[in-house]
């Protein structure tokens, strides 16, 4: 809806009317007469002047927060937290692995017949050994896996909220742009509307002769562009609802995308520039939690690359016979690795790795700085330019009604009543943008600050 201001505002300022598209696109066709009993006064300035009033920006739609029992059904069903959810097990699984060892017992068996051609022990001896033996786990290894499985577990926890963020970032965005869209279209639509009455008052008078043929040519323009900038802006509101509801369609429980009323006001609130707001980010940010598990997860690697530098020793037992069992063999057994380049390139690579996990922390923290700073300036430069745009709106309105007494009194013409409306209606339109585009800004800064968290879904936190 961001090329309303340079589309709708010149063609709709006028007004428009979607069902008068037919009429007013005719460069010839006349103005619908009037309903029948209605009688114009030609004498009476006042009586034929058309009416300069446009709707009122209060009496449309406000920037609202979808309904927290819908955002709990979404986030219950959207593929992409079912994607997390089955990682973050497939993490714990890998966890418990880590946890119990990939040290296992093996068995060997071996069997062999042994010749004997020499007396006095010639013959065929049956022989036998069996062995059992398991690599040792070291403690500093036991430690540096278990470490690394709680490492695994927690960020798998934080990426499933990190795509909750995500998730919830690209509904509001859609979310705030569909409502901007339909508000944008209901003004356009009222104002059409409007303008379409004005223009059958205009054409008794020209029939009347109290009103000039070009005054009469004015305004029937005027109509048909407004018409078809209001056909546009529906069609745009139209296609931003489609798209939504395909990629949300449980919104379509919520028709009127009315959303809480109750997150109205609070979503207008400018927010306030200080050292606790970027605390806030800094703790509850999503992006740097996942970054910070990283790291967490680089140095546990690193520990279980330096604990891998101690060979692990396996132990066994063995029991044989030989000699078709004249001799009895009962045996211990103990193989040390002996370590070489590899394991110490290993611990190499896995510090370097925790070095650049904590690089990587320190540019994402500026970053979420960055981002935070901006959401922040633009939500209070917006809130203010709402404000600051209905004042104008106002002042607009008051100089639409003044001019439209000077076109009655014949001191003003039909263009200069346009360009006041248009100019009307331009204010408008943009108060209702700067209106949506503040709430955008300050939901999206309230996601960073953990106001929209599972724990405070019911009833979004304010802000301390």
């Amino acid at each position: 809806m961001n090329v309303l201001p340079g589309m709708i505002v010149v063609a709709a300022c006028a007004g428009l009317l979607p069902g008068a598209g037919a009429a007013a696109l005719g460069a010839t066709a006349p103005i619908p007469p009037a309903a029948p009993g209605s009688q114009a006064r030609p004498s009476s300035p006042a009586a034929g002047a058309p009416e300069a009033a446009l709707p009122d920006a209060g009496s449309f739609a406000q920037p609202t927060l979808p309904r927290a029992d819908l955002l709990h059904q979404l986030l219950a069903q959207a593929p992409s937290l079912a994607e997390a959810r089955a990682l973050r097990d497939a993490a714990g699984a890998r966890g418990d692995a880590l946890r119990a060892g990939s040290q296992e017992f093996t068995a060997q068996a071996q069997l062999q017949q042994r010749r004997v051609d020499e007396a006095p022990d010639n013959g065929r001896y049956a022989e036998w050994q069996l062995q059992l033996n398991r690599p040792l786990r070291l403690p500093a290894q036991a430690r540096a896996d278990r470490a690394l499985a709680d490492a695994l577990a927690a960020q798998a926890r934080e990426a499933q909220r990190t795509a909750r963020r995500e998730l919830l970032d690209q509904l509001l965005r859609a979310w705030f742009d569909t409502q901007l869209a339909d508000a944008d279209a209901e003004l356009a639509r009222a104002s059409a509307q409007a303008l379409d009455r004005q223009a059958g008052v205009v054409q008794r008078r020209e029939q009347l002769g109290d009103a000039s043929r070009l005054e009469y040519d004015l305004v029937r323009a005027e109509r048909a562009r407004a018409d078809a900038a209001a056909l546009q802006a529906q069609g745009r509101a139209s296609s931003q609802r489609a798209a939504l509801l395909a990629r949300w369609p449980l919104l379509a429980a919520d028709p009127g995308l009315r959303g809480d009323p109750g997150s109205a006001v609070e979503l207008l609130d400018a927010p306030a520039d200080d050292a606790a707001l970027r605390q806030r980010v800094l703790e509850h940010s999503a992006t740097l939690a996942l970054a910070r598990s990283a790291v967490r997860q680089a140095q546990a690697q690193a520990d279980q690359a330096r604990a891998a530098r101690t060979p692990q020793p396996t132990v066994g037992a063995y029991l044989g016979s030989d000699r078709g069992g004249r001799e009895r063999i009962v045996g211990l057994q103990l193989q040390i690795p002996i370590g070489g380049a590899a394991r110490a390139a290993g611990e190499r690579a896995a510090l370097a790795d925790l070095d650049a996990a904590q690089w990587r922390l320190q540019e994402l923290r500026m970053r979420v700085l960055e981002q935070a700073q901006s959401l922040s300036a633009q939500a209070r430069a917006q809130a203010r330019a709402a404000q600051a745009l209905m004042l104008a709106a106002a002042s607009q309105q008051a100089a639409l009604a003044r001019t439209q007494r000077a076109w009655e009194l014949g001191e003003a013409g039909v263009a200069d009543w346009l360009l006041a409306r248009r100019n009307a209606l331009d204010t408008r339109m943009q108060a209702v943008q700067a209106r949506f585009d503040a709430a955008r800004m300050n939901a999206l800064l309230r996601l960073q600050e953990g106001l929209m968290d599972e724990a405070s879904a019911e009833a979004p936190a304010a802000r301390p």
